[in-house]
């Protein structure tokens, strides 16, 4: 069999670099301002016939690992919710990319696509075809109705090179995980090693490739996460991968999830805190106390998620909820808070804190 026919055209851009700005990427919701602490991971060794396993798509060629992925984390969300498996379509995810035509897609692309709505395989699709072939796929219209029954509400971006904590969201949560690796072809074996320590993910003979984390396990003492591919049942291990710790500290580039988030004005008590202090988004400098108890009142307000954590860390959701409650109370003009999009509570925003929730 010819492993390479997995990258003709331009190879290695299956799962596409992340060329946006750094505003742009600091929209992302990130892991770390929705989970205070990461389970702790009961590590232990499963013989092969225990590892959880789902249907293992054939991307036959194309670039569209990225589509494939995220078509088998919605599937896998429909299985946990209704006890079936639903496979949906990677054609329906893929032809809607923001590089058409060109091969492979970016991560938070397919997500926020996936945020739109993804039909049903059945209806359009998905395996065992090229680019060319996914490209030129008519979706009629109430085949894309369809797919706005089945969308996520929103998506985490998990941290890089972390085995432990796309573990830990395995074993909380029982989703799948996007993850992704970069690699020379020879290197992408059932249990994938490092050969080439100096290996850059940019050069010609890397591949970049996404694939969904499923299951954990130990393999031989080591930590390993257990992960079905898209390169059909005859490669890997009848489908799946083990990626082992060492292999994911050198070679995870990208990891997220789905997730709704619950928002739900009054589910907890009402805070009170006094603010003292500008904060920022994104700023190191912010105090973790003021930032907790902002997001305790922004969770009583209805405008940050009450299924997370206050982590204390300033990220993108805290912005929206900023921007929600500046919006809600007038602090300043719409042309001012659009601007800045939430990122700081300044002095009006402080006084307008202080004189609802102040002790």
């Amino acid at each position: 069999m010819n492993i390479k026919r997995f990258f003709q055209g331009q190879r290695g851009t299956g799962a596409n670099i992340d060329m946006r700005s750094k505003i742009e990427k600091q929209k992302d919701y990130e892991f770390k301002e929705i989970v205070a602490s990461v389970n702790p991971v009961s590590w232990v060794e499963k013989p092969q016939a225990e590892w959880r396993k789902f249907p293992i798509f054939n991307q036959n060629g194309s670039g569209s690992c990225v589509a494939q992925t995220l078509a088998k984390l919605l599937g896998v969300l429909y299985w946990l919710k209704n006890n079936t498996y639903i496979h949906f379509s990677a054609t329906h995810i893929y032809q809607r990319r923001v590089n058409k035509p060109q091969s492979g897609m970016g991560g938070v692309d397919a997500f926020n696509i996936a945020c739109t709505g993804v039909t049903l395989e059945e209806l359009t699709p998905s395996q065992d075809m090229t680019d060319i072939q996914m490209d030129a796929v008519t979706i009629a219209d109430y085949k894309q109705k369809v797919g706005e029954i089945f969308k996520i509400g929103n998506f985490v971006v998990a941290p890089v090179n972390d085995i432990e904590t796309i573990a830990s969201v395995i074993q909380t949560t029982q989703k799948a995980v996007m993850v992704w690796f970069y690699f020379k072809i020879d290197e992408w074996t059932s249990q994938p090693v490092v050969k080439y320590p100096d290996l850059n993910m940019l050069a010609t003979d890397a591949a970049r490739h996404s694939i969904s984390a499923v299951d954990f396990t130990l393999v031989g003492g080591k930590k390993a996460l257990i992960c079905d591919d898209s390169w059909g049942t005859a490669y890997g291990a009848a489908g799946q991968r083990v990626i082992d710790e060492d292999f994911f500290k050198e070679r995870n580039f990208f990891a997220a999830y789905p997730m709704n988030f619950a928002f739900e004005a009054g589910t907890v008590t009402k805070p009170k805190y006094t603010f003292s202090v500008e904060l920022v988004a994104g700023s190191a400098t912010n105090p973790v106390q003021d930032v907790k108890a902002l997001q305790d009142i922004l969770k009583f307000e209805g405008f940050f998620p009450a299924n997370t954590d206050s982590t204390g860390y300033f990220g993108s959701v805290t912005a929206k909820g900023v921007l929600a409650f500046q919006k809600k109370y007038q602090v300043a003009s719409d042309a001012e808070l659009d601007q800045l999009q939430g990122r700081i509570v300044g002095l009006k925003t402080r006084n307008k804190l202080n004189e609802l929730y102040g002790q």
